[in-house]
Formats: structure tokens, C-alpha cells, sequence
């Protein structure tokens, strides 16, 4: 699985370090770290709507630290 976390301006302010730690440490807790890998990506798009992440070409949007833990339950736990 590749997941690819937006480092553009926008959603830079919109705290996608944050939230790109935050998966590192998902993954790891949950031993996915040998299927997975998190890569930060140039500005994807839809700027207004970040910070925007992809699941293998699957875009989401208006993700944050507040929300991540919930996203990933259902958006990376369910495909495993």
C-alpha cells in the first residue's frame, strides 16, 4: 500500500507533518510497516480541501490530526 500524505504550501499550515507522523506511528503500532509505505508528495490539488492524502490513487480530503486516528481505522485497517 502506498500512501502519499500532501507537504504543499496549504497543507503545510494545515498541519500535514502532524498528520504524517501520525500514520507513521499507526502503521508501526499496527505491523503494517512491511506493506506500507508513506511518502510525502509536491501540492496535489485541492488546496481548500487539505490536507489531502492518497490511498493508492484514492484521494481523500480534509484530513487532520483530529481526524486521522478514525480515518485510518476505516480507510487502511478495513483493506487489510
Amino acid at each position: 500500500m502506498i500512501i502519499r500524505v500532501c507537504m504543499g504550501s496549504a497543507c503545510l499550515m494545515k498541519g500535514s507533518p502532524e498528520v504524517s507522523k501520525r500514520l507513521v506511528e499507526l502503521v508501526t503500532e499496527h505491523g503494517l510497516s512491511r506493506f506500507t509505505t508513506i511518502k510525502g508528495s509536491h501540492c496535489m490539488g485541492p488546496c481548500s480541501d487539505g490536507v489531502v492524502v492518497d490511498i493508492d490513487e484514492k484521494r481523500f480530503t480534509n484530513i487532520s490530526v483530529h481526524n486521522i486516528d478514525d480515518f485510518f481505522k476505516k480507510e487502511i485497517l478495513q483493506r487489510e
